[in-house]
């Protein structure tokens, strides 16, 4: 039984490495065409994109281990049922399921690293990616004077160019608008030719016009006259402007304004986030009671109204039918002012309600992600331990070992998880469901057909073995026989 399950281990891990490594470069490769955009045209160093990377592939990691058993399980199962090897140990009185203990034992390992991944390195990576991500949108793209265009990297400079040369450095017929008044195209400058060149230290780049000419409205110095302007005219013959490089470097932003988001907590956490925001939602509801009693005296005191009302009847003073009304215990020349002052307070208590109703929402929306990120950390460790129950009966069933028909198979099956993932995710955010029920939905879907195909596997059922399928197709194309 040792060699059985040593054969077994040292059969899983190495497709398990590969196919892992796979799919989180393909996890990575989806993640960077969404956030293509952002990075393209900024200049970045290469330690600056491997870092963003490294940060990206950490944060992947759970995502990526699920696939990595579903197709290695696959190929192990597979590989011992085509070449027979499984039908010969289960010849021996060997159980399918004691043939996959040690599967079991190193999945629920891999399922533990999940989790620790989820709990310890991914919020560390979320925290360091998304605040260099930020860093690196809020950087300007590298300078690039392309000919023909206004170029407006240096905000109120911007600068023309008919044509240059080759290594960018000589200018032919170049123009400035400088907005630096901020009154529109007040200062114009054109130069015949110029050249542009960054100093020793790339701190500023220094741009020299020659042979040009500077036109300039000035503003006027009576405002009642504000129809007259004052205009300048320059004719220099070399004209030189510096202009400081630092904003198109990249800073790093202080991650401490980051480390709240609930992408970045750990579980404890986020149930410490999550208290805090039912205390906050509760606090917010006592509130809005504490505020809006003052104004429902009536409602306290009944008996107030109901003495008046008795004491007029005792009086006679009206009609028994106009007295059964709230109004008419009132003056009739006071009433106009006790019913705007009654509209007054009605007010106030709506705006009360109406802000407690725009803000409750909110919480309850945070509330709701908050769960989510909690319930992800335990629903993807818990999906590796799923998938080996669906990977390796259906390698047992199917019989075809290699790459080809496990990756299809797990494809399919890992796509299902994924579609359903997102779907439930997306039904907890607007709170159509339960956090809980938006997160565990792909295993409450997934878990029972891997119960099914495991005891299809233990009966050595052909449901799916591809045989079945291809034999009458065989006979079909060869005439019947």
């Amino acid at each position: 039984m040792k060699k059985l399950d040593k054969l077994l281990i040292t059969s899983f891990i190495p497709p398990f490495i590969m196919t892992f490594f796979i799919a989180l470069f393909v996890l990575i490769m989806q993640f960077l065409w969404k956030y293509i955009d952002d990075i393209v045209g900024k200049g970045l160093e290469v330690s600056v994109i491997l870092e963003l990377l490294f940060y990206l592939s950490t944060s992947l990691i759970p995502m990526a281990l699920p696939i990595a058993v579903l197709i290695s399980s696959v190929m192990v199962m597979g590989n011992l049922g085509e070449r027979y090897e499984l039908a010969s140990i289960k010849s021996a009185g060997i159980p399918l399921l004691r043939v996959m203990l040690p599967l079991i034992f190193l999945t629920s390992l891999i399922s533990i690293g999940s989790f620790l991944a989820s709990d310890y390195l991914i919020p560390y990576s979320n925290l360091k990616f998304k605040s260099r991500l930020y860093d690196i949108r809020k950087q300007k793209p590298t300078f690039d004077l392309a000919t023909g265009v206004f170029n407006d990297d240096f905000g109120e400079t911007i600068i023309r160019v008919n044509e240059k040369s080759d290594d960018g450095k000589e200018l032919r017929d170049v123009m400035i608008y400088d907005h630096s008044e901020n009154r529109g195209n007040t200062s114009q400058m054109q130069a015949q030719s110029g050249e542009m060149y960054a100093t020793e230290d790339k701190r500023f780049m220094v741009l020299k016009l020659y042979e040009g000419e500077q036109y300039q409205e000035l503003k006027a110095q009576n405002r009642e006259k504000s129809d007259n302007y004052e205009h300048l005219h320059i004719r220099f013959k070399e004209w030189e402007k510096i202009f400081d490089m630092s904003e198109f470097d990249l800073n790093q932003t202080n991650t401490e304004l980051f480390k709240n988001h609930y992408s970045m907590l750990n579980v404890s956490q986020l149930n410490y986030a999550i208290d805090s925001l039912k205390l906050r939602k509760g606090k917010r509801s006592e509130q809005l009671i504490k505020n809006t009693k003052p104004y429902f005296y009536i409602k306290r005191r009944p008996d107030s109204v109901q003495q008046a009302m008795d004491e007029l009847r005792l009086q006679d003073t009206m009609p028994r039918n106009q007295v059964d009304t709230f109004i008419n215990t009132f003056p009739e020349g006071d009433r106009g002012r006790h019913f705007s002052r009654a509209i007054t307070l009605a007010r106030n208590v709506k705006n009360y309600a109406q802000t407690t109703i725009n803000e409750l929402p909110k919480i309850q929306e945070s509330i709701a992600r908050h769960q989510i990120e909690w319930h992800r950390k335990f629903s993807m460790a818990y999906a590796c331990l799923m998938f080996l129950f669906i990977g390796a009966p259906m390698g047992a069933i199917i019989r075809k070992g290699g790459f080809g028909w496990p990756l299809l198979v797990s494809i399919f099956f890992f796509v299902a998880f994924i579609m359903m993932m997102i779907m439930g995710e997306k039904s907890a955010k607007i709170l159509a469901i339960k956090a809980w029920v938006g997160m565990w939905l792909p295993c409450i879907v997934l878990t029972p057909l891997g119960l099914i195909l495991t005891r299809q596997a233990m009966r050595d059922s052909k449901v799916l073995n591809i045989d079945t399928y291809l034999a009458p197709i065989r006979r079909l194309l060869n005439g019947g026989k």
